[in-house]
């Protein structure tokens, strides 16, 4: 399976041409009408402490609206886009049978000015696209002092049915997203001359959906060790080790625990988290069993003891009877929820809302970088996006369902055969605060082999807008340990990079031949005055675009098996 899947091969064209994002304007002029036509639900009366109980509430989602409509121009975000990020296109295929099309990636080049670089594979969190991961690349790519702190040559690729990269558009494809994915991210770095990388996730695996964040990176660093010599990833999906399944890792985890030292790779600030967390939910427990149980008036909607009741019962990680029904609707048949989603702008920005909430409650992303968000996912149809994580949900269940002897589909025979991925991991501490469980980074030894881990307080949140100093330290931690056991990572690397001119912007004469010689700042992501373009309006006449186009990306549907 690892050789099959090891050997892709590319499609009839090899060639990697620079690519310019533009949406058709008939689109963008639909996409305006549904915003006016939208219709919001009735809601119940809420106080304000309570409103997001049942989901995203009108006064959050109706400015937005309203912004979207008035002020948010694409064309302005489509011109800076396509004049400061370097966008690359190419085909690759899978070896399926029968013979899958080529699916075009959308991915963006970051070189480095530093020779020292290290090539790097930075996977955009899902579901974002990797237009997404901005304030990453300048602190990568362009240290204050590099040279004492690490720089690296980014590859971003956005997902298959994500951005601007196309779906997988065949069973035989799509049923296995994760390793399929991974084989394209694989061929990509090759294609483009690195023989060695390194790869990270951007997100918490726990947080993932399916546990994406994680379980991509996993197959990365386990099929495909030749080329990908380490990779960073943040909370995995691990558990504590149990004395049925791990009795070694089980016996080491109860002595350290007892002992609260240092040994076996746990350290103190491990128990210390462990034993907030295990407050937190005594605590909770507690409440939960004193709150008396509401009376409720005749005449009114709400009564008395309903501001301390949750209307829908259970905090996330509980179950409750009837929710599998949900979850089986929502997830094992993504093509009922896309329907809706599809003809809705308002209802995806509803789901982005509310995805955004649950992962930074307090979070201070703009209007404009929420639509954005939003944007990105209905311009191509956020189906592709619901079908992945469908897939990766049967696979990742697939790679630890149990077969004869206890052992495992994917991964436990291999481990025990092979040499373990190498890994370097970042937790966070949550500070007692409502998240995911704490993970103890010893406890990833079980399935790979940590060269690094770091331990930060507080939430993940949204990580790649709010923890970018985390994420940074922790890859930087990978290349420092990879560097030291293997030699590979910096031979010629940066001779081996295929070298491509900047894409030439159209517009006048006199002005094309000097933006190709520009190079792209990637500063200007960070800080204040990379957000300074988000308050200016730009006429659409100015950025020399063909409006009338019709997008080949995002609005006609292209069956690439014509084209062979």
């Amino acid at each position: 399976m690892e050789n099959s899947i090891a050997s892709l091969h590319a499609a009839e064209s090899e060639e990697i041409k620079p690519y310019k994002i533009h949406v058709s304007s008939k689109y963008l002029d639909l996409t305006k009408k549904k915003l006016e036509l939208t219709r919001l639900p009735h809601e119940v009366l809420l106080p304000r402490a309570r409103e997001w109980e049942l989901g995203t509430p009108k006064s959050e989602i109706e400015p937005l609206i309203d912004f979207w409509l008035e002020h948010y121009t694409w064309r302005q975000r489509e011109t800076h886009l396509n004049t400061t990020l370097p966008q690359y296109r190419t085909a690759l295929s899978l070896p399926t049978n029968p013979p899958s099309p080529p699916l075009r990636i959308h991915f963006l080049h970051l070189k480095s000015p530093h020779k020292h670089a290290l090539p790097l594979l930075l996977i955009p969190t899902f579901p974002l696209t990797n237009l997404s991961l901005t304030p990453l690349f300048a602190p990568l790519t362009t240290p204050t002092s590099p040279t004492s702190t690490q720089p690296f040559t980014l590859i971003v690729p956005s997902l298959p049915g994500l951005g601007f990269s196309d779906a997988f558009q065949t069973s035989n494809t799509s049923s296995s997203s994760l390793e399929n994915t991974a084989a394209l991210c694989d061929a990509l770095m090759k294609r483009l001359g690195y023989s060695c990388y390194l790869a990270s996730a951007t997100g918490s695996g726990v947080e993932s959906p399916a546990g994406i964040d994680y379980h991509l990176l996993r197959i990365l660093g386990e099929r495909y060790r030749d080329s990908c010599l380490g990779v960073h990833v943040v909370e995995p999906c691990v558990r504590a080790p149990t004395l049925r399944e791990q009795p070694a890792a089980w016996m080491r985890f109860a002595v350290a625990r007892f002992f609260h030292g240092n040994m076996f790779g746990y350290e103190k600030a491990d128990f210390l988290a462990l034993k907030a967390e295990e407050a937190r939910l005594r605590e909770e427990k507690a409440k939960a069993k004193s709150k008396p149980r509401p009376e409720f008036s005749s005449g009114s909607g709400l009564g008395r003891g309903d501001e301390e009741r949750p209307l829908l019962g259970a905090r996330r990680g509980q179950s409750r009877p009837g929710h599998r029904a949900i979850g089986i609707l929502g997830l094992r048949e993504p093509n009922t929820f896309a329907y809706a989603l599809c003809d809705s702008p308002v209802g995806l920005l509803s789901l982005v809302l509310s995805a955004l909430r649950r992962r930074s409650p307090n979070h201070m992303l703009t209007h404009t970088e929420i639509i954005d968000v939003t944007q990105l996912a209905w311009l191509p149809g956020p189906e592709a996006g619901a079908r992945f994580w469908a897939a990766a949900l049967e696979e990742v269940e697939d790679f630890d369902r149990p077969v004869k002897g206890g052992e495992r589909r994917m991964g436990e025979e291999k481990r025990k055969e092979k040499e373990k991925s190498r890994v370097a991991v970042t937790v966070f501490s949550s500070d007692g605060c409502d998240g995911p469980s704490y993970i103890c980074p010893a406890w990833v030894s079980s399935h790979h082999s940590v060269l690094f881990s770091q331990r930060a307080p507080g939430r993940p949140g949204i990580a790649v807008w709010e923890r970018v100093d985390v994420l940074v330290e922790g890859i930087r931690g990978l290349a420092r340990e990879v560097e030291r056991v293997d030699a590979r990572l910096r031979l010629k690397a940066l001779e081996e990079i295929v070298v491509f001119e900047e894409p030439i912007l159209e517009g006048t004469e006199g002005e094309e031949s000097e933006r190709g010689r520009e190079s792209v700042d990637y500063s200007a992501w960070s800080g204040e005055e990379g957000r300074d373009w988000e308050r200016r309006e730009e006429g659409e006449g100015r950025h020399g675009m063909q409006l009338d186009v019709e997008s080949p990306d995002t609005v006609v549907a292209v069956d690439l098996r014509r084209e062979q």
